[in-house]
């Protein structure tokens, strides 16, 4: 998911990637409250969560957060009706809880993104239009990335 909104972010907004490359030093329960305004204090440099509001990344990075958050969720219920087993296998393998990944989504999902995207982006300000291109580049890049790794890896000597 980071990489996705440095990505993105690169891609239509780059004078925001020294905001990026802090938040991701970052676990992405804290970035979320930061940029969703959790616990908001007087900054000591005068960069206030006003000033993020109308940037890019924090609605990239909180849609993309929550679509995250629904996935797990999604596999967890699905686990959990397979019963004990998937359980133990899901603790096993345990994803970081401090940087979240998004799961592949269906395409329902990923048109819910894209809304959640182009909504948040219009009401802090952008564009129609860029907001529109930023949910599709980001739609693009889930999509390619789910794609990507659905397909078997190549192993040499087996190219026809």
């Amino acid at each position: 998911m980071r990489d996705l909104v440095r990505e993105v972010v690169a891609e239509h907004a780059a004078h925001e990637l020294p905001l990026v490359d802090s938040l991701r030093a970052l676990d992405d329960d804290r970035v979320v409250r930061t940029l969703a305004g959790g616990g908001q204090k007087r900054e000591p440099l005068g960069f206030g969560y006003a000033e993020v509001s109308a940037l890019v990344t924090p609605v990239l990075w909180l849609v993309l957060d929550q679509a995250a958050r629904r996935t797990v969720d999604r596999a967890t219920e699905g686990l959990m009706a397979r019963g004990r087993t998937g359980v133990r296998r899901l603790l096993g393998r345990a994803p970081d809880p401090a940087n979240r990944t998004l799961i592949a989504l269906d395409p329902g999902e990923l048109a819910l993104v894209r809304t959640h995207i182009v909504e948040q982006a219009t009401e802090r300000g952008t564009d129609r239009r860029e907001a529109e291109a930023l949910a599709d580049s980001v739609v693009a890049r889930i999509s390619t990335a789910a794609a990507t790794d659905e397909e078997p890896p190549e192993t040499p000597g087996t190219a026809s």
